[in-house]
C-alpha cells in the first residue's frame, strides 16, 4: 500500500519526491545576547504571475515575516515560467540566493492541466515584460519533500501561505498525513463569502484548477483562513489614481509593479467590471503581515465541490450548519482597504 501510494505521488509530480546538554542549558545558550525573533515564519506556495509577484515582493520585504521557502505549484502560466517569475522577483527584491525556491507539481492531482490564465497575466505571466533569466536556480529537492521536511523540523512554527492551487499542500498531506497537526496554520487565497466566482459563478480559480487537492486540504484538520475573491474586489482594487501615485514613486519596486500589471489592469477593467486591478494574492499576504487588517471574519464548515457540472471547485460554506459539522475554516469577510494600500505603497517605496 505504501509503495503504491509513493508511486502515485511520484507520477503526479515533476520532481522526486550526539552529546546532549540539558534543555534549559540549550535554551539559555540560544537566547543569550539575542533579541527574540517575533516574525511569522512562512512557506509561500505560489503559481507566480502578476499578483503573486506583488505578494511575494511584500512578503520578502516585510519585517514581520520570515519567508523560509518559496514553492511553485501548477497554475497561472507555464510551470517553468512561473518558477522564473518567482526567482526574478526575488532578484528585484535584492534577495537572490537568500531564499530557496522549490518546484512542486506541474499538474493537478487527478485532472489534466487546465490550460493557463495568460489572458489575465500575459504570455509570460508578467504582462509580457519578458524579463531576463534570473541568476538564482531552483533547488533540486521537490517542493512536497521540502514542505514536509521544514514542517517536521519546525512543528507548530510554520504557516503555509497558499496563493495558488493547493496541489503541493495536498500531496504533502497524502505523503505524510501527520503533517497536518504540525502546521501552525494555512492562509488560502480562494473562494468567497456571499459573492460570485471568477471562473464559474460558484468557484474561484485556485480551487477550480485542482478541486480534489483543495478538498484534501480542507478535510485535513489544518487551521485554515481564507481570503477570497470578494475581499479582493472590495478592498484591493488599484484605480487609475492609485496607479498614477505609484508612477510618481520612481523606485525599482514601483517600476516593476507598473510593468507587471499592464495586461492585468486592462483585463480587470474590461472583463471583470472593476475600476482597476484587484490584487487577491497581495491582500492575502497582507492579512498574514497584519492580521488586524481583517475587520470581519466568520468561522464555518467548508467543503469543496469536485463533481459539479456548473460549480466545479466551489468552496461550499455551510452557513446554517445543516451538515452539523464543526467549523474548519475562518473566512475573511471584510478587510481594511486603506491599510492594505498603505502596506503596498510602503513596500513599493522601499527601493
Amino acid at each position: 500500500m505504501l509503495t503504491s501510494r509513493r508511486k502515485f505521488i511520484g507520477a503526479l509530480s515533476v520532481g522526486t519526491a550526539s552529546t546532549f546538554l540539558p534543555a534549559v542549558t540549550l535554551a539559555s545558550l540560544r537566547g543569550k545576547g539575542k533579541k527574540a525573533d517575533t516574525r511569522t515564519r512562512i512557506i509561500l506556495d505560489t503559481d507566480t504571475a502578476t499578483d503573486d509577484a506583488l505578494a511575494l515582493l511584500m512578503a520578502v520585504s516585510s519585517p514581520k515575516l520570515s519567508v523560509e521557502a518559496i514553492t511553485i505549484t501548477v497554475g497561472n502560466v507555464g510551470f517553468e515560467q512561473q518558477t522564473k517569475n518567482a526567482l526574478y522577483t526575488l532578484e528585484v527584491a535584492g534577495k537572490s540566493g537568500q531564499i530557496p525556491v522549490y518546484q512542486g507539481s506541474a499538474r493537478p492531482l487527478t485532472r489534466e492541466v487546465h490550460g493557463t490564465a495568460t489572458y489575465v497575466h500575459g504570455s509570460d505571466g508578467m504582462s509580457d515584460s519578458f524579463f531576463p533569466d534570473p541568476k538564482q536556480k531552483p533547488e533540486k529537492e521537490h517542493a512536497v519533500d521540502a514542505i514536509i521536511r521544514l514542517v517536521n523540523a519546525n512543528p507548530g512554527e510554520l504557516t503555509l501561505v497558499a496563493i495558488g492551487p493547493l496541489t503541493n499542500v495536498a500531496l504533502a498531506l497524502l505523503k505524510e498525513p501527520a503533517m497536518a497537526k504540525k502546521v501552525k496554520g494555512l492562509y488560502f487565497m480562494g473562494g468567497f463569502y456571499k459573492f460570485y466566482g471568477n471562473i464559474n459563478p460558484g468557484a474561484t480559480y485556485n480551487a477550480w484548477v485542482d478541486p480534489e487537492a483543495a478538498r484534501i486540504v480542507f478535510q485535513s484538520g489544518i487551521p485554515i483562513t481564507t481570503v477570497g475573491f470578494d475581499v479582493s474586489v472590495k478592498s484591493s482594487v488599484f484605480t487609475d489614481e492609485d496607479y498614477a501615485q505609484v508612477a510618481t514613486l520612481g523606485t525599482k519596486y514601483s517600476d516593476f509593479f507598473m510593468k507587471i500589471n499592464r495586461i492585468r489592469r486592462t483585463y480587470c477593467k474590461e472583463h471583470q467590471k472593476m475600476k482597476g486591478s484587484n490584487h487577491p494574492d497581495a491582500i492575502t499576504v497582507a492579512a498574514v503581515i497584519d492580521p488586524t487588517l481583517v475587520t470581519q471574519s466568520v468561522s464555518r464548515f467548508v467543503d469543496v465541490e469536485t463533481r459539479g457540472e456548473l460549480t466545479l471547485g466551489a468552496l461550499t460554506i455551510d452557513e446554517l450548519g445543516v451538515w452539523k459539522k464543526a467549523p474548519n475554516a475562518t473566512i475573511c469577510v471584510e478587510a481594511d482597504e486603506a491599510r492594505f494600500k498603505k502596506l503596498v505603497f510602503d513596500t513599493l517605496k522601499i527601493s
